[in-house]
């Protein structure tokens, strides 16, 4: 099967999920990708459960990419590594090198959890939770907060959300009306319940439609009149 990946972006971390086999010949292709996801920032999680067979270019590949995150203050994890790829790590000590986790959920927790030394600075905790599928839309909500000076972390996916919301401990979330009609699943009650304990602010179902000096300022009000102001200076997760 030839190699295939996708990406998307679950706060800081960009997860590429693979499938096929990553070997010489393949490998450029997903090169290519990682050099244009890295503009987005240095920290990287290959989800590899459908990787068929990995070889000895394949691996350069990886740990080429692990020591080029790591230089930028990030760093590269794994995800559901098959038996091949594990016993590959094993055999070659590269397993206390390319770190790598049972689940998306522990990996990207992991990133949480980096080592004090780490150059990149801990990122435990947000202010807000911002939930919403459309990428634009979440870019805009998010950089308000932002520039307010708010600590902000976001998701497009609910599973990603419920992840956050555990590992960052939001004070406040900010759901789109369709994040929070959302329902008929495991994650989505999950999520819910969970939000259930904080203030949440939805977003009207015409926030994208209204003039953005309007809708900018009532999401600042209405987070404003629960957190209060922020800091002076603008901060982020």
């Amino acid at each position: 099967m030839p190699l295939a990946f996708q990406s998307r972006r679950v706060d800081t971390i960009t997860v590429v999920t693979c499938a096929g086999r990553l070997v010489e010949g393949e490998s450029a292709a997903l090169q290519h990708h990682l050099d244009g996801v890295l503009r987005w920032g240095p920290d990287l999680l290959l989800h590899v459960g459908a990787v068929e067979f990995v070889d000895s270019s394949g691996l350069g590949l990886l740990t080429r990419y692990l020591l080029r995150t790591r230089n930028a203050g990030g760093g590269v994890k794994l995800c559901a590594v098959p038996g091949q790829l594990r016993d590959v790590l094993r055999m070659t000590k590269l397993e206390t090198v390319l770190e790598s986790h049972d689940s998306e959920a522990d990996a990207i927790a992991a990133f949480y959890q980096r080592a004090p030394s780490a150059r990149a600075p801990l990122r435990f905790d947000a202010d807000v939770l911002c939930v919403e599928t459309s990428p634009d839309l979440l870019v805009y909500v998010g950089e308000i907060l932002r520039q307010a000076g708010y600590r902000v972390t976001t998701a497009a996916h609910l599973p990603d959300a419920l992840i956050l919301l555990t590992v960052k401990q939001p004070k406040v979330v900010v759901l789109s009306t369709a994040m929070q009609m959302a329902a008929g699943t495991q994650t989505a009650e999950t999520f819910h319940a969970r939000a259930a304990a904080l203030p949440v602010v939805v977003l009207p179902p015409d926030f994208a439609q209204q003039d953005p000096g309007v809708s900018g300022q009532w999401l600042l009000s209405q987070v404003r009149a629960i957190l209060g102001a922020a800091a002076a200076t603008p901060g982020q997760a």
